[in-house]
């Protein structure tokens, strides 16, 4: 008997927190203040002065560290909700999306590469909003996790190196051009490999989730 009881214990011990109908908890907070802070990013990227751009990277880092902090807290708590299940992901998306996007208006990275990753999360995101409305509940694979942990770090990776070119082109005697041949292509080349990673994560949702939809 008391093994069975130890069993039964580990057994719902390991078992994954039953997903809530509440709204007001830290983790929904979190990801709603995630949406909030993305045009409040894309406003300061596009300021002209050079000051902004460093604001803008302030901000987007807050923003990243509220899609690590809120899955966590929310696992941590027993707080996953259905609103968090369905809206962590979506506002992860817009915030990638709205810098990839700026990046391409910049002159950062190649349009086609932003466009293949841009699709990939636009059909994921229409097919969940479909499994959703038929009642199913979709969940996120450990792949496309790491797909996004990629894009975040890719892209505050280029928002340093975009600050230290823009605050060293303004404080030299001799401004030079924001990128050069080399650096253009390292940075395309970067955004080839998590384009890669986030088609090949696309995929293997479809394949996992073909009998939800």
């Amino acid at each position: 008997m008391a093994r069975a009881n130890t069993v039964e214990s580990n057994r719902l011990k390991n078992a994954s927190p039953e997903t809530t109908d509440r709204f007001l908890t830290t983790p929904n907070v979190l990801t709603v203040l995630r949406i909030v802070l993305t045009p409040v990013f894309l406003v300061l990227i596009f300021a002209g002065s050079w000051y902004f751009k460093i604001l803008a990277l302030l901000v987007f880092t807050l923003a990243s560290l509220t899609d690590f902090y809120d899955g966590k807290i929310a696992r941590r708590d027993g707080t996953i909700t259905s609103f968090g299940r369905f809206m962590d992901p979506l506002a992860d998306k817009l915030l990638v999306s709205a810098a990839l996007i700026a990046f391409v208006i910049l002159g950062m990275v190649e349009a086609w590469l932003i466009g293949a990753m841009l699709v990939r999360d636009v059909g994921i995101t229409a097919l969940r909003i479909y499994a959703v409305q038929r009642g199913k509940v979709v969940v996120t694979s450990r792949l496309a996790k790491w797909k996004t942990m990629l894009q975040l770090v890719l892209i505050f990776g280029l928002l340093v190196f975009l600050n230290i070119r823009i605050v060293s082109t303004e404080f030299s005697n001799q401004p030079a051009p924001l990128f050069g041949d080399v650096a253009y292509w390292v940075m395309n080349a970067l955004v080839g490999v998590v384009t890669l990673l986030a088609v090949v994560s696309g995929i293997r949702y479809l394949i996992e989730n073909r009998k939800t939809f």
